[in-house]
């Protein structure tokens, strides 16, 4: 449990090997075992609640991710491809606050990175956002700033970014062929003027090194605005990934 606007926040968690959620004391028991944790609940879609399941493979994870929207998916994406994150957990845990501004809240999804930090996310659209909403998030936003952990609302992508992640996303994996013309493709990306056109032109005519472009700019080695439309005269540059 954790204070959070002068109320109790009780946490809940469920492990592996577990078949129910139980109650997470951090003054007593520290931060959970992260690598332990699995989803509270399974997603299911009725006649109340309008989600449709999706069921989708995540690289970070090397396993399938059942998730309760649309939305959550677009999440997913985004986070998937960064290479600072270790790890991501759908529906990770609950947290409930009782009294006069009570308060219930299953995060749709926790992300771990690479210097330990977590975040919790909740996805959701704009029009969606109501009160009852905005007290769930005041109460998640507190409470895990009481543990050291974040929180962040995901209200959707914009259209362009959206479909170039959909285009992307069929290049997840690393071609087998990759160290053949990675070096290459790296090389042209060092100059000031390359564009996706000029990394395209290194291909001879197998498709082998547009596919590894496309590759390239799925994991962040190759840096480029997605938030725009992607054509021959894109700009490309060297990511942050080696």
């Amino acid at each position: 449990m954790t204070e959070s606007s002068g109320a109790a926040v009780t946490w809940r968690f469920r492990f592996a090997g577990d078949k129910v959620s139980r109650v997470w004391n951090w003054q007593s028991d520290g931060p959970p075992d992260l690598a332990r944790v699995v989803p509270i609940r399974k997603p299911r879609s009725s006649e109340r609640q309008r989600h449709i399941p999706v069921t989708a493979y995540s690289l970070t994870m090397r396993d399938h991710l059942e998730l309760e929207s649309g939305l959550e998916h677009d999440l997913l994406r985004r986070l998937d491809r960064l290479h600072d994150v270790v790890a991501l957990v759908p529906q990770p845990c609950q947290l409930k606050r009782g009294g006069s501004s009570s308060a219930k809240n299953t995060p749709d999804l926790l992300s771990l990175d690479d210097t330990g930090s977590v975040t919790l996310w909740n996805a959701r659209l704009p029009h969606k956002m109501d009160d009852k909403f905005k007290l769930q998030v005041a109460m998640v936003e507190a409470a895990c700033a009481n543990v050291g952990w974040r929180h962040e609302v995901f209200n959707g992508l914009d259209r362009v970014e959206r479909l170039n992640l959909l285009w992307l996303h069929g290049y997840r994996r690393r071609p087998s062929w990759y160290d053949q013309v990675a070096g290459e493709i790296g090389k042209e990306a060092s100059n000031d003027a390359a564009t996706l056109g000029s990394l395209f032109r290194l291909d001879t005519g197998n498709g082998e090194a547009i596919a590894v472009v496309w590759h390239m700019v799925w994991s962040g080695e190759l840096d480029t605005n997605l938030s725009k439309r992607l054509t021959m005269e894109t700009p490309v540059r060297a990511g942050l990934v080696a």
